[in-house]
């Protein structure tokens, strides 16, 4: 089971930003509205919830994540175009329509990541062509900050960080990974920031390869907000809005602690 201190303890008001399934995320409402900037690390190929942040809010994003580059999305193109014309993705439409989407992928990339918008091909953390948080944050030169965090894993290195600028943060979603391992660390970050959990959702990929010998998932998502404003005293888990990441597989029930 989980530990209570994972269980938000209230109502908010959230809303789902991003693609159906992996890629989208639940916010608090009113953490979004008060954002000036967002700060996503970790894209892959998925940069739907920051362009319908973008669409919500019109403010600058800088997104980091060093696996992106011209060259494989050219290559991913061009991919595409020859499984389109394989037989086995005629007859299968939702393989035909991924092929199709992904034939543009680099164009949608170009289109998007440009003037207040910026990719940065740069990890998170420690080692060579690694950015820590402070240059980060003082490259935006404003705030409240909106934070965005699927670094698979790397989130615990910045999670002190995180802590010490937490007065300049408005909202933040971030993916826990391993946390069969990592339990003590969630469980001190929730308790020494400051902003509200909202909401948590648990990743499926793998289906039961992603949960534990309790049955539980290895991989969280969890969304803090710096608003009070709550709905009611009891958390909806799950939340209406909630997709599982992989649509070949069930929701992960969430069981607590009492």
């Amino acid at each position: 089971m989980l530990p209570d201190k994972f269980k938000p303890n209230n109502e908010y008001e959230l809303v789902r930003i991003g693609s159906d399934n992996d890629g989208g995320y639940l916010v608090e409402k009113n953490s979004l509205l008060a954002s000036k900037y967002l700060i996503s690390f970790g894209l892959g190929l998925n940069w739907s919830f920051e362009k319908e942040f973008f669409n919500l809010r019109k403010c600058p994003i800088d997104c980091y994540d060093h696996t992106i580059k011209y060259s494989m999305l050219k290559k991913i193109c061009r991919k595409n175009i020859l499984n389109i014309f394989k037989k086995k993705n005629l007859f299968n439409l939702k393989l035909l329509i991924s092929h199709i989407k992904n034939i543009f992928i680099y164009r949608d990339y170009k289109k998007f990541f440009s003037d207040s918008k910026k990719h940065y091909k740069s990890a998170i953390g420690i080692g060579r062509n690694k950015k820590d948080l402070y240059q980060i944050i003082k490259k935006a030169k404003t705030s409240p900050l909106f934070f965005k965090i699927d670094i698979e894993g790397s989130e615990y290195r910045i999670l002190d960080d995180l802590l010490k600028f937490q007065t300049l943060i408005s909202g933040l979603v971030i993916e826990f990974h391993n946390v069969d391992l990592h339990k003590q660390k969630i469980l001190d970050f929730i308790e020494n920031f400051k902003l509200n959990l909202c909401h948590i959702h648990g990743q499926n990929p793998g289906g039961l390869d992603y949960l534990d010998k309790n049955g539980d998932p290895i991989q969280l998502e969890m969304t803090f907000t710096s608003s009070n404003k709550i709905l009611s005293n009891q958390a909806k888990i799950p939340h209406p809005l909630d997709q599982p990441a992989d649509p070949r597989f069930p929701e992960v029930r969430l069981n607590f602690e009492e």
